[in-house]
């Protein structure tokens, strides 16, 4: 056990001077990660308690499954009660099995704006990224966070919450996939306010329409058959409404379902999945067709469990068409629609649910939208999304999108122009 405690305080020391002092934390990065308050929603939350003075959040980590030889990032957030002082630093280790570990003690964060000059009420947001060792024999990595002076190798009690017998606050867990695929992160994408009315007519000639950034092409569904056409999105949001601008391209737009709650997604349609909480159960799914037939449903768990054909939701759409819809063979150019969400509706049945509403610029959700495609001739569909899932699985709620709310301006707490929080978007399962 001693030979144990001098390996970890050498390993400490050797982490914290050899990136210590090399990097120069500027000013506006220590402002962008001092926030005024908590996120209203934290990915995974903790709410341990070290020593009455500090409270260790929780955390957002992007992937959900690691590799050997893979990189991560998690992003931590503390909230201080009691200035701990200045012989107090700030840990965070990996540990697999046995005595297999990592020591991940640097942040940008803990260089420019350390333990030693925290204040009660701050609340600090704190981003590492890492790369899993390789070989990483085990089959999960455990990341334990907490306070660490060097007098008497001491950590500061957790007197609250998730903890092991070493005075280690339990963060997250993650399983290791040993073959060391590389998991594509979950995207993310900041929604910029309207400054104006949007007028639902299927074209996006509003100036705010212009300003939100386009999707990158969605991607064929893991497994599904090729489909022909491109698809794109864009988001906004207002006090009201959360908007959908969806494009499809399509040679042959088709669709005989016209009645609300119709099996939409037998033949050409888009769908929205949306996990405000980003809880992973408790989830409303909306669709639109090319006949601007709507379908609606409420999951209070997940797709396996019971769900709610019978909620309706309150959207609205318009959709323009290239083409025709009832003629099949001749030559489409596709079809568009436009969709106004309303925001309560996200809590389909939960009217319990913990999301703000309406959001405030940082609030995130998780999203994700599908384009399903019907070619003549061919006995299922074809699918592809913003953010991938596999043909067996739309609602895939691990690999959702995540979506952070912005100002008009496009600015968000803690995020940069493309909404990533650093490099922490939201994770996924992995394929297969």
């Amino acid at each position: 056990m001693k030979a144990r405690a001098a390996l970890f305080v050498a390993l400490t020391l050797v982490g914290c001077r050899d990136r210590g002092g090399k990097k120069k934390i500027d000013q506006a990065t220590i402002d962008r990660n001092l926030l005024a308050e908590p996120p209203a929603q934290i990915e995974n939350r903790v709410d341990a308690d070290l020593g009455g003075k500090v409270i260790y959040l929780g955390n957002e980590v992007n992937p959900h499954v690691l590799g050997p030889g893979k990189t991560a990032t998690i992003v931590h957030y503390w909230k201080v009660i009691e200035p701990p002082g200045e012989e107090w630093h700030v840990f965070t280790h990996l540990l697999g099995a046995a005595d297999h570990w990592m020591n991940l003690d640097y942040s940008d964060m803990r260089e420019g704006y350390p333990v030693g000059k925290w204040k009660a009420g701050d609340v600090i947001r704190d981003e590492q990224t890492f790369t899993l060792e390789s070989p990483w024999k085990s089959p999960s990595a455990q990341l334990v966070v907490g306070l660490w002076k060097k007098e008497g190798n001491q950590r500061m009690a957790v007197v609250k919450g998730p903890a092991d017998g070493e005075q280690r606050v339990l963060a997250y867990k993650w399983p290791v996939d040993a073959r060391g695929r590389a998991f594509k992160p979950m995207p993310s994408y900041l929604v910029v306010r309207a400054s104006g009315p949007i007028t639902l007519d299927g074209k996006d000639s509003e100036e705010d329409w212009k300003r939100a950034k386009t999707s990158p092409t969605f991607e064929v569904a893991e497994g599904g058959p090729k489909l022909e056409g491109s698809a794109r999105a864009r988001l906004l949001w207002d006090d009201k409404n959360l908007y959908a601008f969806i494009d499809v391209e399509d040679s042959d737009v088709h669709s005989q379902y016209k009645k609300q709650d119709d099996p939409l997604w037998k033949e050409d349609v888009v769908e929205l999945f949306i996990d405000a909480d980003r809880n992973r159960h408790g989830y409303v799914e909306l669709q639109v067709n090319p006949n601007n037939a709507h379908f609606d449903s409420w999951f209070p768990l997940t797709r396996a469990k019971d769900s709610h054909f019978e909620w309706q939701s309150g959207m609205k759409s318009a959709v323009r068409v290239l083409g025709t819809v009832d003629q099949r063979g001749d030559h489409d150019k596709g079809w568009s629609a436009e969709i106004a969400i309303p925001l309560g509706d996200v809590k389909g049945m939960d009217q319990a649910m913990k999301v703000a509403i309406p959001p405030s610029p940082g609030d995130r959700w998780r999203l994700n939208v599908v384009r399903v495609d019907l070619p003549k001739g061919q006995g299922g569909v074809a699918a592809s999304s913003w953010s991938p899932i596999t043909i067996r699985d739309f609602h895939a709620l691990g690999r959702m999108l995540n979506v952070v709310f912005a100002d008009a301006e496009g600015k968000a707490p803690g995020r940069d122009a493309s909404g990533v929080p650093g490099a922490a978007a939201d994770g996924g399962t992995p394929p297969g």
